[in-house]
């Protein structure tokens, strides 16, 4: 399956945002391999953070100067919150640059890591690591739920997996990679 995900995301192309008005972060969806079934590494967001409290999202975060792009970016944050160093992914490919209701425009990088994997996750900014099946994304649809941003309401999708919901841009995020791979016919 990684061979598959490989060879679709070397094909496509991520379209980008250019916006001076938001925010630029980068994020990496991690994959690993277990007992033959591919998995992607989720968060649940700490109460500690300051914005998407209790959220499930990808390991990532906001641009800093230092970074230079939106990979070094990802890479960065994903050593920060989980622990992965860069060294131990390896990036297949980007998706499609993705725009927040809280005013960002997220750069998600697909990536792969070795498994068994001895994640360190950083409890400032994570709660827990879910491990959603590339399976289960394969067959589940979106239900659409209000969200409320300072003062603003917007239909956003969400899918709920073992009693945690990945809604909003994690969840456009992973119907977008989805749409990728279902594209490919597998």
């Amino acid at each position: 399956m990684i061979e598959i995900i490989r060879e679709r995301l070397k094909n496509y192309e991520g379209k980008r945002i250019e916006n001076p008005y938001f925010l630029c972060a980068g994020v990496i969806i991690p994959l690993f391999v277990d007992n033959g079934e591919v998995f992607i590494v989720l968060t649940k967001r700490s109460e500690k953070v300051s914005l998407h409290k209790g959220e499930v999202s990808f390991p990532g975060g906001m641009c800093e100067d230092s970074d230079g792009d939106t990979m070094t970016t990802a890479l960065r944050e994903c050593c920060e919150e989980i622990g992965v160093k860069k060294r131990d992914i390896e990036i297949l490919g980007r998706l499609d640059d993705m725009i927040t209701m809280t005013g960002f425009v997220i750069t998600p990088y697909v990536g792969v890591i070795p498994y068994p994997y001895r994640f360190k996750t950083n409890p400032d900014e994570v709660a827990y690591l879910i491990f959603f099946p590339i399976k289960s994304l394969m067959g589940v649809k979106p239900g659409m739920e209000t969200a409320e941003y300072e003062g603003r309401f917007e239909m956003v999708p969400s899918i709920y997996y073992n009693g945690d919901r990945i809604w909003g841009a994690t969840c456009r995020i992973l119907m977008r990679f989805r749409h990728i791979l279902e594209d490919g016919k597998i």
